[in-house]
């Protein structure tokens, strides 16, 4: 039985226990075509409040043209696209690191049930995310409790150990991220010649 975009919302938002049961055997193009949905609609606001913070900004406004205007169709549309394909890539890529720690904890009905469970708790973060300062706080917690639910539900495993997997995978890819950042950054700052 196929549900609507509006109930599958509706549920992930607000009884996503429910919202995980019904999808558990929904084939994957259902699911994919779920999360690209409402990644373009997350790629549109993004890159549509860019667009009026960049033009509205009281600094940017006083300054003298230094290149194509934000608002210009060409470059909206390219941040549209790049913001989606970075939206995806992530997507599936933390979908398998996620596995990588289900499966270590028993998780047991494959990759896939964690992928779905990943591309379904983002319907916060997509739906929200895009809202300055309150969005990423309130969908970013919202998507890793579902996260725990999905993983819960999706693979049958003990809440404790849903809980304990979404936050490691959570807690070590952050680590990581600010390991390779820092490098980087460390690496660009010790190229920069000193002047004495």
């Amino acid at each position: 039985m196929s549900t609507s975009m509006l109930e599958k919302i509706r549920g992930f938002m607000f009884n996503p226990s429910q919202a995980f049961r019904r999808v558990k055997d929904e084939e994957a193009a259902e699911t994919v075509k779920y999360l690209m949905i409402l990644a373009v609609f997350y790629a549109i606001m993004s890159a549509l409040l860019t667009a009026i913070e960049i033009f509205t900004h009281p600094f940017l406004m006083g300054l003298p043209s230094m290149g194509p205007n934000p608002v210009e169709p060409i470059l909206f549309v390219s941040w549209i696209i790049v913001i989606l394909v970075v939206t995806l890539v992530v997507a599936v890529i933390f979908g398998f690191w996620l596995h990588i720690w289900v499966y270590l904890l028993g998780g047991r009905k494959g990759v896939w049930q964690t992928e779905k469970s990943v591309f379904y708790n983002l319907t916060p973060t997509l739906l929200l995310g895009w809202i300055p300062v309150i969005g990423p706080l309130v969908g970013g917690v919202w998507s890793v409790i579902i996260g725990v639910i999905g993983v819960r539900d999706l693979h049958n495993m003990p809440d404790t150990k849903a809980a304990f997997a979404v936050v490691l995978a959570i807690v070590i890819a952050s680590v990581l991220a600010v390991l390779v950042l820092g490098a980087m950054l460390l690496a660009v700052v010790s190229s920069i010649p000193m002047n004495v």
